[in-house]
């Protein structure tokens, strides 16, 4: 609604621990580039898609990308340059066109030759054509295949992941079509994000993102998406910018320079490990995004299942010692936990200490009751 507000975007995704904002599919008011200049935002900045392709089409969407570069190509906040999203105004159709590959790496070279200084993205999500970033959109509601699927996607074991279109339509898209290399350049994930309610998303937001943390030859990410707009109820904050209950769960210490990684593959909302006594032993690593090697001491306290981060990191970790280079996953250290005497579940908070200081937090819901029951799936309905 106004200036004050477009500042204030950007302030709530830095207090998520954002530090790069991508305004999917509109060139906006200039006043915020501004602001993502004077606060220190990085932008990744894409023009409006088509609705179909035709001659007429792939001209419009063309004559927007010189105006674009001319009005923001001075600021320092714009890091990326989008083009095409997802195939939209190319019918969803560029392996079987090649007409519309052209549409892509013509639109790829108009970018480039007015300003060659910048990272260009010619069809956002899958199916690159000319690209200078290797990005790719991936959405599953399994934590187990989430995770399988990244690994993959990231080792070279595959090229190729399910993206669904509708209800009952899946498909499988290629990373990209023959003679864009898959190799050698700077790979990320630019969506993602699961789940239909605030606990699950929380819940998805946790640990897809701690997956994306565990494999070094990832870039970046892009989560989607910062607050619910008209016709999607994604957002880590309602429509209004208002706060959701994300069930104790802080996006900031999803997304800082230092998380823990725990070698986990969580069952449920609320039932991310189930054990059948109150001991337990659980691996966690350290992934460091700053400039120099990170070394602390791991600590834990219980809450409640869904329960917020204590504000004292707790009782230290015997041999508890973790460390991390920069963009390097740490080794495993082994933290073994036990229920408290009487409780059949608990969140146990994980915590990296170093120089007196908390530098990263983690959490993991913890069950003795392994029999399988409603909420297992986040997708299951029952109904009487």
């Amino acid at each position: 609604p106004d200036d004050a507000a477009l500042r204030r975007d950007l302030e709530l995704a830095a207090a998520a621990g954002y530090n790069l904002v991508r305004k999917h599919l509109k060139l906006e008011d200039p006043r915020f580039v501004h602001h993502a200049d004077t606060l220190g935002m990085l932008l990744w900045a894409e023009p409006a898609s088509a609705g179909r392709f035709s001659p007429a089409s792939t001209a419009a969407f063309a004559e927007q990308i010189e105006p674009m570069v001319e009005r923001d190509g001075n600021s320092p906040a714009v890091v990326i340059w989008g083009l095409y999203n997802e195939e939209w105004g190319l019918d969803w159709d560029i392996p079987g066109d090649p007409a519309k590959q052209r549409a892509a790496a013509d639109a790829y070279d108009r970018l480039k030759a007015l300003d060659p200084t910048r990272p260009v993205v010619d069809n956002s999500g899958w199916t690159h054509v000319k690209t200078d970033l290797l990005d790719w959109h991936y959405y599953d509601e399994s934590a187990a295949s989430w995770a399988r699927t990244i690994a993959d996607l990231l080792s070279g074991e595959r090229d190729d992941f399910p993206v669904k279109l509708g209800p009952d339509y899946v498909v499988h898209k290629k990373l990209a079509v023959p003679g864009q290399p898959l190799r050698g350049l700077p790979n990320l994930n630019s969506e993602y994000g699961g789940g239909f309610t605030g606990l699950e998303r929380a819940w998805h937001l946790r640990w897809q993102t701690q997956e994306l943390r565990r494999h070094d030859r990832l870039a970046g990410y892009v989560y989607t998406e910062l607050y619910d707009i008209e016709h999607e109820s994604a957002g880590l904050l309602d429509f209004h910018r208002g706060a959701k209950d994300l069930a104790g769960v802080d996006p900031a210490h999803v997304n800082a320079p230092t998380t823990l990684v725990l070698d986990v593959t969580p069952v449920a909302p609320g039932r991310d490990l189930l054990t059948p006594t109150r001991d337990f032993t659980v691996d966690v690593r350290v992934s460091h995004h700053g400039s120099e090697p990170v070394t602390g001491l791991l600590h834990t306290a219980w809450t409640p299942v869904y329960g917020p981060a204590p504000a004292e990191p707790g009782d230290a970790v015997p041999g508890g010692r973790a460390e991390a280079k920069p963009y390097v996953l740490g080794s495993p250290v082994a933290v073994s936990a036990a229920l408290p005497e009487g409780w059949t579940s608990g969140r146990l908070h994980l915590s990296l200490v170093a120089e007196g200081a908390v530098v990263a937090r983690g959490a993991l819901d913890v069950d003795t009751r392994t029999e399988p029951h409603i909420g297992d799936d986040p997708r299951a309905r029952t109904a009487e």
